[in-house]
């Protein structure tokens, strides 16, 4: 993954970068880092993968059931990913409406599906019903002991439901870690078994991001969007602007956008005409410079010299970062999106967070 900066230098001051080592002390001291540095967030691959290779077997779709910032992190993640032979994986749970309920339910009808089930503490209204109504078409399509081999929860310490659903009726669970909020999940089982039923090789994901953990570009400047977005913040300049090239990460500015706190984020879908507005932005620009699939383009004023869309999106979003204006920016580009990219973005996005939320409450 690379980084490129601009406009960052007058909001890096030597108070905040004092304060990052302070940061980084304390997030070393945090659940989800410590479990990556002994690596116990691996005691469960074996189990995560072969659940997910028997979902994936018998299923056309598998539904993963949360809600809230838990559920953008794991919509993030398993849309990040180049799709895969194999079912559909659909994240349900954080909503209400009616016609959202009809659209899944006509789809699931006539489908083979399973059910994982997620919640870090007691479930909210949404989780219950979305839960509820999907177990209860696995019991009318599968019956009790076919339904049974189609559900896993993922529970964490404070569950309700879950944990007593899966006592009472035999479902298999596995705990949430106890203490590692939403925005801060992207190595637990949570989202570890959505990422296995998508096809995903976790081992390769959580590869990348140990080592971006344990990178040396931390001591460097990797700290520097961190420290920059909480400068911004500070100095009543409040929105980050996340310009997402590709459709595959939308949902990772979306749960950036969940997972800010004290700070305003909103997901802008690239390209686009210039934003009017009377705020200056902090824009963060995401970018996949090889994209899972290329489309060879008859010529038109304008396209990349050898008919390259691929190429094409990424020199317009090149010319777009290189554009002097006032606004800082920051562009993060992964060559191509795999597993490992994937942990690598994951464990960035996440550090990166945990250093501008303590430099907001500093």
């Amino acid at each position: 993954m690379k980084i490129e900066k601009y406009g960052l230098e007058e909001l890096i001051t030597e108070e905040l970068k004092g304060k990052t080592g302070e940061a980084l002390d304390r997030l070393w001291e945090e659940p989800w880092v410590k479990a990556a540095m002994d690596k116990s967030d691996r005691r469960r691959e074996a189990f995560i993968q072969e659940t997910a290779q028997r979902f994936r077997a018998n299923s056309d779709i598998i539904v993963i059931v949360a809600d809230g910032a838990l559920a953008g992190l794991i919509d993030a993640a398993v849309s990040a990913l180049p799709a895969e032979d194999g079912p559909k994986v659909r994240v349900f749970g954080s909503t209400l409406s009616p016609l959202e309920y009809g659209e899944i339910l006509t789809e699931l009808q006539e489908a083979d599906f399973s059910l994982i089930a997620v919640s870090e503490g007691e479930e909210s209204v949404p989780l219950r019903g979305a839960y509820t109504c999907l177990k209860q078409l696995l019991l009318s399509k599968y019956g009790p002991e076919g339904a049974g081999g189609r559900i896993i929860a993922v529970a964490g310490k404070e569950s309700r439901l879950l944990a007593m659903e899966a006592a009472d009726n035999d479902y298999p669970a596995i705990p949430q870690p106890d203490g590692v909020s939403a925005a801060y999940a992207a190595n637990t089982e949570g989202v570890l078994l959505p990422l296995a039923a998508g096809g995903a090789d976790i081992g390769r994901y959580l590869d990348g991001f140990y080592d971006m953990l344990a990178s040396p570009f931390w001591d460097l400047d990797g700290a520097d969007y961190g420290i920059a977005r909480a400068a911004y913040s500070l100095r009543g300049r409040s929105v980050e602007e996340i310009q997402i090239w590709q459709k595959q990460l939308r949902s990772f500015g979306f749960w950036q956008e969940l997972a800010a706190e004290q700070r305003q984020v909103k997901t802008v879908r690239m390209p686009v005409e210039k934003i009017l507005s009377s705020e200056e932005n902090f824009r963060t620009t995401i970018l996949i410079e090889e994209d899972e699939e290329d489309i060879m383009m008859p010529y038109f004023e304008g396209c990349n010299q050898d008919g390259s869309l691929n190429m094409l999106l990424k020199e317009t979003a090149e010319r777009e970062f290189a554009e002097e204006d006032r606004d800082p920016k920051i562009k993060l580009s992964v060559e191509q999106m795999d597993a490992y990219a994937l942990g690598q973005l994951l464990a960035f996005a996440q550090l990166s967070n945990g250093i501008t939320e303590y430099l907001l409450k500093a």
